[in-house]
């Protein structure tokens, strides 16, 4: 075989690879990932703001635990924000380690997702607004209160929060996203 042919044919075989590794990514997974990390940025922002803005309420809807507990409660509450804004604006710029952030964030909220939305804290929430907006459900007439909901809003949160993080899970493991996140990509 000539020279020419070789390197015409080395040249054909490099093309292709590059063609194997150069996969367009469907505007689905792109558009996906940057829905994914706005959400956990404005979520991490929106709870952030609560946390600075309604400590005391926050002390009261925790205060069946031990005060050393809701201090602790507290600044785990506000590095998990933290966390969630690094994980949103790594995965925007397509950073491989902010996506196992993520997941860990996530995984860590599945298997934690009772402390997060336990049932005191959401009577102690439904008692307030009971409090604060209870003439709109009186008007009714069926004896509905917000408080003779909470067993309803907490299996709501739950659901919520698993059913985010499972569809997460799912997106961010199909390999037209994964592929953002390799090097050089």
């Amino acid at each position: 075989m000539g020279k020419k042919k070789r390197l015409k044919l080395e040249r054909a075989k490099q093309l292709a690879d590059e063609k194997k590794t150069h996969i367009p990514v469907p505007f689905w997974a792109v558009a996906g990932v940057v829905i994914f990390g706005t959400l956990l940025i404005l979520s991490s922002l929106v709870h952030m703001h609560k946390l600075a803005m309604e400590k005391e309420l926050y002390e009261h809807y925790y205060s069946y635990l031990p005060v050393g507990l809701i201090g602790v409660r507290y600044a785990f509450s506000w590095f998990q924000r933290i966390l969630g804004i690094l994980a949103g604006v790594g995965l925007l710029v397509r950073k491989e380690i902010a996506r196992k952030l993520a997941f860990f964030i996530g995984g860590f909220t599945i298997l934690t997702v009772y402390w997060k939305h336990p049932y005191e804290a959401v009577r102690f929430h439904t008692q307030y607004l009971d409090q604060q907006m209870g003439h709109l459900l009186s008007w009714t007439g069926t004896g509905v209160t917000f408080s003779s909901l909470t067993p309803f809003a907490v299996a709501a949160l739950i659901a919520c929060d698993v059913i985010f993080w499972a569809i997460f899970f799912y997106f961010f493991t199909r390999p037209p996203v994964k592929c953002q996140f390799r090097p050089g990509a």
